[in-house]
């Protein structure tokens, strides 16, 4: 299997998954509304396949640089990070004391899959041979991520 057919293949995987999530989310909306922290989870879940399915698919635009790629990848993991974490500071400012500890690791969650984004982005730019590695972790990681706020807004949320 070529680097082509893994990020093709990725790239579907992620459009799947931020459709079921969508529809997660339609299901449970007027709840998930109800709960602020429970809402920027729901976008973040979003989010974090939209950019993966966005790193994914730039890394199979064809005849393109590994410097360009690597830029890209880098840009759209910088970016990732400004927003999640953005969405995540609001959380931290209306959350209930109780709940501080849980959303540290769901900070430490967030960002985990776009640091290794970011190393291979870094790494495509340097353009070291073990660069296109990092992004089965990173990929893996935000479909993991993903799926774990999906079961918050779609079934922890019922309880």
């Amino acid at each position: 299997m070529t680097w082509d057919g893994f990020f093709t293949a990725e790239v579907g995987a992620a459009a799947a998954l931020t459709g079921l999530i969508f529809v997660g989310i339609s299901i449970n909306l007027k709840r998930i509304i109800e709960v602020p922290m429970i809402a920027n989870r729901a976008l973040q879940s979003l989010l974090i396949l939209i950019g993966a399915l966005a790193v994914l698919s730039l890394l199979l635009v064809p005849d393109q640089s590994d410097l360009l790629a690597g830029v890209e990848v880098v840009v759209v993991a910088l970016a990732m990070l400004a927003l999640l974490n953005g969405i995540e500071l609001r959380s931290w400012r209306s959350v209930d004391p109780k709940w501080r500890r849980v959303l540290g690791q769901h900070t430490v969650e967030i960002q985990a899959p776009w640091a290794l984004f970011l190393v291979g982005g870094a790494f495509l730019v340097a353009g070291s041979p073990s660069a296109l590695n990092w992004f089965v972790p990173a990929t893996l990681l935000s479909f993991l991520i993903a799926l774990l706020e999906a079961w918050v807004i779609t079934v922890e949320i019922l309880r």
